[in-house]
């Protein structure tokens, strides 16, 4: 099967070399963000043997274009075929065919001539595809052998990492903190719901008051699961708002009392959000990043907030993923562990540590 996104006058283009070859062709027309496409609809056309796009029928920039297409092809087989005519609204024709050609594209439709724009689309979808592309083969000139002392002191290198890291947080149990700012406002935020933006904002309250620091919890998020977390964990109620641990927790409220932070959950990215999250101090976003699908998401988030220059927290990212994701999201984000206690502060204090280590007056050890 093609799947083919076009203009509403390319949107027969095809039909005839498709016809000739006996595929079937899913065609939708009009005006489409690729991104947004292969995020939301995709899935729904994942055995499709030909993906041909038409460049004019996208909305992305050329960069963001080609993003896109890249995020296809790791998480899709479909050949992607461009259909990008020199003289349509074209500038730069030669500069973005190679970078086509750069991240694997080489089925691109170019010519303008009706009739050799049909023998480019027949070669496109031949078995071989089209060859004007296609890098020549490169000779093997020198065999790298396997070393397996190289894995083992790669090895070695994780487990002196994770011992340091295990040293510095044991040292940071006993830490207390002075500040002196007062409402500081942070905003956290999830780039799609579950997460874990409510369990990091409610980590980070604790880890706050649990080292000298005063703080709150403010839910201003659409679930409405304050009650469900109060309920849980036994939380006391004060008047119309929670407290626990002598940490009080706010829904859909302003804060009653003065603290060092306010810690803000705004659930996932809404349009009605963002706006406030935007009025904050210190900016967290949080999202998963294990899947292509999660990554692109990931990316497609941050360009509702990219303004505020938020810090970027993420669980388990996957390795295999990391170049992409370096590219599409952020080359440093703050990886955060998973925990099975929500009011948990512990695991995650270094990367609690570091979102306000700019606000610690002095440091001094618990009695």
């Amino acid at each position: 099967m093609i799947l083919y996104l076009a203009r509403n006058e390319n949107v027969n283009l095809l039909d005839k070399t498709a016809s000739e070859n006996f595929l079937h062709i899913r065609k939708m027309a009009g005006s489409f963000s690729l991104s947004e496409f292969i995020i939301k609809d995709m899935r729904k056309y994942a055995s499709c043997r030909y993906f041909c796009v038409d460049r004019f029928a996208i909305t992305e920039k050329d960069n963001e274009f080609l993003e896109a297409v890249q995020s296809f092809q790791m998480m899709y087989s479909a050949r992607v075929i461009i259909i990008y005519e020199t003289n349509y609204q074209m500038e730069h024709l030669d500069d973005f065919t190679r970078e086509l050609v750069k991240i694997g594209v080489t089925d691109i439709v170019t010519s303008p001539d009706i009739d050799e724009k049909m023998e480019q689309i027949t070669e496109c979808l031949s078995v071989e595809g089209m060859a004007k592309y296609k890098p020549k083969p490169k000779k093997v000139s020198k065999i790298v052998e396997y070393d397996e002392d190289d894995e083992q002191d790669e090895d070695g290198e994780e487990e002196k990492e994770t011992l340091a890291k295990s040293i510095i947080l044991k040292e940071m149990e006993d830490e207390q903190y002075r500040f002196d700012c007062v409402n500081v406002r942070i905003g956290v935020i999830g780039v799609t719901r579950r997460v874990g933006a409510t369990t990091i904002a409610l980590g980070l309250a604790n880890f706050i008051k649990n080292h000298g620091g005063t703080a709150c919890y403010v839910a201003l998020n659409m679930n409405s699961h304050l009650e469900s977390i109060a309920n849980a964990y036994n939380f006391d109620t004060e008047e119309d708002y929670y407290t626990y641990n002598a940490i009080d927790y706010y829904e859909s409220m302003l804060p009653k009392h003065d603290y060092n932070f306010i810690i803000t959950d705004y659930g996932s990215i809404q349009r009605e959000t963002v706006k406030k999250y935007k009025e904050s101090d210190i900016h967290l976003l949080c999202g998963a990043s294990s899947q292509m699908h999660e990554i692109m998401e990931f990316s497609e988030g941050l360009k509702s907030v990219k303004s505020v220059k938020p810090k970027i927290l993420t669980y388990s990212p996957n390795p295999e993923y990391n170049q992409f994701f370096n590219s599409a999201v952020t080359k440093e984000p703050s990886v955060v562990k998973p925990v099975k206690n929500m009011l948990d502060f512990r695991e995650n204090g270094l990367v609690f540590k570091g979102i306000i280590q700019q606000y610690i007056v002095e440091t001094s050890k618990r009695l």
